[in-house]
């Protein structure tokens, strides 16, 4: 798991935490503003908490589809890969043009009887599917953390208010 994701994690359990203790000191005590304060607070840890799992998503995404250009550069004659490679950060775009290319290597490896050509084909579109799922992912991930953040930023200025 990487850094960020672990730090993600940890900072959403920590906002659903505090987020529950404010909630509860303000039912306690009977203040709106320190309730929905808390609730925000919490709510803001639950989106933190859903863009760390769509980073994770991606990053597995990513791993398929570096596996995918691996196999695909075997087929490749001389083992190279024209220099692509998936750790560039996955783009919707690129993805497209990777499955759009495979489909017509696998479809012109049908038709000339080459197997390797076909192959290769399969794997370029596969990574091409997986780097496209990646992106998803990732736009995901940071809808959530800018959730989490309009969420933190509101329950923060209601604590203030409180």
């Amino acid at each position: 798991m990487r850094v960020n994701v672990v730090g993600q994690v940890v900072r959403g359990f920590g906002e659903k935490v505090v987020g529950l203790n404010l909630e509860v000191a303000g039912a306690l005590f009977g203040n709106e503003r320190l309730k929905n304060a808390g609730r925000n607070l919490g709510d803001a840890g639950g989106e933190r908490l859903q863009a760390a799992e769509e980073e994770v998503k991606a990053a597995g995404r990513q791993a398929e589809a570096k596996q995918h250009e691996a196999r695909e550069a075997a087929e490749q004659r001389g083992g190279g890969n024209g220099g692509r490679s998936t750790g560039a950060k996955p783009s919707a775009a690129r993805a497209a043009a990777e499955s759009t290319k495979g489909a017509v290597k696998e479809v012109a490896g049908k038709v000339t009887g080459s197997e390797g050509l076909e192959e290769e084909g399969r794997q370029q579109r596969e990574r091409g599917k997986d780097e496209g799922a990646a992106a998803k992912h990732d736009a995901k991930a940071a809808m959530h953390r800018e959730k989490a953040d309009a969420q933190r930023e509101l329950a923060e200025r209601q604590a203030r208010n409180s």
